[in-house]
């Protein structure tokens, strides 16, 4: 059985969300949470090894929720993206962030709106 792909309104809110982050002084580069010692961080997602989604149960900033992540060999760099209460949208985020790194005219931040959540979610309370 094939399985449907997103639509076009989910990839519209995941590459909003992921323009929101996204730096325009030069392609690929994002904003990232900063280590303790740090006040700010970005990383450049064109010289990560993997994006992965990462279940973050144990972290209490946002407990069992997802989270998108850059790897620089084993150093992991949790990105300021979500985090999100499903896989699915943070898996739709990682592939916009992905596909805003490598875009050669990439989307700018202006022009997709600020949402408060992914097409389809519960409105949060």
């Amino acid at each position: 059985m094939a399985r449907a792909g997103p639509t076009a309104e989910q990839m519209e809110w995941a590459l909003a969300e992921a323009c929101k982050e996204a730096i325009g002084v030069a392609p690929g580069w994002f904003r990232a949470w900063p280590t303790a010692d740090e006040k700010w961080s970005v990383v450049n997602i064109r010289s990560a090894t993997q994006v992965i989604v990462n279940h973050s149960r144990e972290d209490d900033r946002h407990p069992d929720s997802w989270t998108v992540r850059a790897l620089f060999g084993p150093r992991a760099v949790e990105l300021r993206v979500g985090p999100y209460d499903s896989k699915t949208d943070a898996m739709l985020v990682a592939h916009a962030v992905l596909s805003v790194a490598y875009a050669s005219n990439p989307p700018m931040p202006a022009r997709f709106p600020r949402s408060s959540g992914a097409p389809g979610a519960a409105a949060a309370p």
